[in-house]
């Protein structure tokens, strides 16, 4: 049932409003002064006009608009004095500066995006102590949300100047419904509008976040750089170190202690410890330790070995042996190197090239090539790479490199080593009715002896597979190997001698001071140009759609928002009427900062006897909650 106003209580429930709402007031006053008129039965009420306050049929609101109007009267109402808010269009006076800013911002976050990722290509990590992908990420979530910033603007002043040049409802309601989502702007067809355009690039501007993250990674590269080292080792083998004679003859010797650690780690192929200070990863140069300087004198030629002269006859196709000499005036001690060996041997007839080496050791100062990594040390080519410093001077006394009964020697424990591991002696042999048979005693004869590859595929036994045969085995030169394992040798020998006095002084001699190319794995980062191009163009493409719906700001009279307040006092709301069309929404709320609202049900009674019932913002005195079931008007 439709509920029916009774006589005598309506002036209860109305309040007396504030000075500061005006005309609202007045009406309450008018509605009270009206009801206080003799009113008919119930039975009859239906035929009394009782108008609510926000009603638009009232008929006090021509009166009320009527006496809304500026008054010269001092005890007029102060809303009624408002003289207005002045329209000011121009380009200047309305220029959207804080769009602008923000346009502008996102174009400089852009090159500095730029400018991180060139910067930081092929920079260590260690260089950056916030990584560039963090300020790329901050760069990109800053463009972002400028650029959302700046299209929030443009949908004001898109919205604004749609209204002020004139349109249908649903022209305003497209470019507000445009600018509230994506899909209604993919979807908007037709009615596509630069709100639309400007929505859609917002939204998609979110694919420059992965794209400009995968332009910039970390990689592990090799550098070198060049590192002072400090190498504590003697530069030549001292005298008298490595051997020490116990009888007359000068092959009657034993090593020395530090040569037996040097023999038998050179022999378990032990890694070389060094205490070679600032290198911290891995570092080639080159440093000067004691060695053995070579001169060499070769001759090479044909040669038959008629093996069948005689019974029983040897002969020696390969051979390596060596010999020793003490040191004398203006001459220190050596070993002599004596190598042959044949090649290019033809079987049937016992006869090949020989080649005939004698080579003259001398203990010298080479410039070894080296790798250091941490502590340990290989080394690297030394006939090839390495060089001879200097050799070493005869000592000044008898006995300390040889010369004597019971003398230290300074390479007699080399000798002994050499002549260990190296001496050689390959034969072919003349055995009767046996025919010519061989034989490879020793470890180098078999190390050097020259096959070719044999295919095992297909052999039926092993008596297929190759063995070496008399008069036909060939050899290569072992020269550069003995060199080579000798003056390793010695290298390790001049570790331990870092401490023994140098020459004839009583201090060891000084450290050396190298510098060093140390290589090193860096974490760099490293820029994908690719990623970076694709982003910056998306990214500045998007930024520039969003600038045209700002066209037509010049035309604008005052700062524009779309706040509901502002909206609904463009579209003439009854409870926003009054004064302040062109007033901005800051001044707007304040002038009407006091007026209560509230939204629900709302009666209208016309002059019949139906009650129009409707959903509504109004005075809460007459609104009610809504109810469910009711149709609203």
């Amino acid at each position: 049932m439709s509920r029916q106003p009774e006589s005598g209580n309506l002036l209860d429930d109305v309040e007396q409003l504030p000075d500061d709402d005006g005309d609202r007031g007045y009406d309450l006053q008018q509605k009270a002064i009206q009801q206080e008129q003799p009113v008919p039965s119930k039975s009859v009420a239906s035929t009394v006009a009782i108008h609510p306050v926000s009603s638009p049929e009232h008929p006090s609101e021509k009166t009320n608009e009527s006496e809304s109007e500026p008054s010269s009267s001092p005890d007029a109402p102060a809303l009624q004095r408002h003289d207005g808010d002045v329209w000011s269009p121009g380009f200047w006076k309305q220029f959207p500066y804080r769009a602008a800013l923000a346009l502008l911002s996102c174009l400089a976050f852009i090159i500095a995006s730029i400018v991180v990722l060139v910067k930081s290509d092929d920079q260590p990590t260690s260089a950056w102590t916030v990584s560039p992908t963090v300020y790329l990420a901050l760069f990109m979530s800053g463009t972002n949300m400028l650029a959302r910033f700046a299209f929030s603007e443009g949908v004001k002043i898109a919205w604004w100047c749609k209204a002020l040049r004139g349109g249908t409802i649903t022209d305003l309601h497209n470019h507000w419904d445009h600018a509230d989502g994506i899909l209604p702007a993919l979807f908007s067809g037709r009615q596509f509008s630069l709100v639309a355009l400007g929505t859609i690039a917002v939204t998609v501007m979110v694919i420059d976040q992965p794209l400009i993250q995968r332009a910039s990674s970390v990689i592990t590269i090799p550098r070198t750089f060049p590192v002072n080292v400090t190498a504590p080792i003697a530069p030549e083998v001292p005298w008298g170190f490595t051997g020490y004679q116990i009888g007359r003859r000068t092959t009657d010797q034993v090593m020395t202690q530090h040569m037996i650690s040097a023999f038998n780690d050179h022999n378990s192929q032990a890694p070389i410890f060094t205490g070679f200070s600032g290198c911290n990863d891995t570092c080639t140069g080159y440093v000067d330790a004691g060695g053995l300087s070579a001169k060499c004198n070769t001759t090479s030629g044909p040669i038959m070995y008629n093996m069948y002269d005689y019974l029983g006859k040897t002969v020696s196709p390969f051979s390596v042996n060596f010999g020793l000499k003490p040191s004398r005036v203006n001459a220190s001690s050596q070993m002599v190197l004596n190598v042959a060996y044949t090649d290019n041997s033809d079987g049937s007839s016992c006869s090949g090239i020989r080649t005939e080496r004698t080579c003259y050791l001398v203990p010298a100062t080479l410039r070894y090539p080296v790798k250091l990594t941490g502590n340990i040390l290989t080394i690297g080519d030394i006939l090839g790479n390495g060089t001879t410093q200097s050799f070493q001077p005869t000592p000044p006394m008898i006995g300390v490199d040889g010369g004597g009964d019971f003398s230290t020697w300074t390479l007699g424990g080399m000798y002994i080593a050499a002549n260990s591991l190296f001496s050689a002696n390959a034969t072919y042999i003349f055995g009767g009715g046996n025919g010519i048979y061989m034989a490879l005693p020793d470890t180098l004869s078999n190390q050097f002896i020259n096959f070719a590859p044999q295919n095992l595929s297909g052999l039926e036994d092993s008596q297929k597979i190759t063995v070496p045969s008399a008069c036909g085995s060939n050899w290569t030169d072992p020269t550069s190997y003995i060199l080579s394992s000798l003056n390793m040798m010695a290298f390790r020998i001049s570790l331990p001698a870092a401490g023994f006095p140098f020459r004839n002084t009583s201090s060891p001699p000084a450290p050396q001071f190298l510098v060093m190319e140390q290589a090193s794995n860096f974490n760099v980062h490293r820029s994908d140009y690719r990623f970076l191009i694709a982003s910056t163009l998306l990214t500045t493409v998007f930024v520039v759609l969003i600038t045209p719906m700002f066209i037509g700001w010049w035309e604008l009279g005052r700062d524009v928002t779309l706040n509901p307040m502002e909206t609904a006092k463009a579209f003439d709301a009854p409870l926003l009427r009054g004064p302040g069309s062109n007033a901005p929404l800051p001044e707007l709320l304040k002038s009407m900062a006091t007026r209560r609202v509230r939204f629900g049900e709302v009666e209208s009674y016309a002059a019949g006897p139906m009650v129009s019932r409707q959903l509504k913002l109004a005075d809460p005195v007459e609104v009610t909650t809504p109810r469910s079931g009711v149709a609203y008007a």
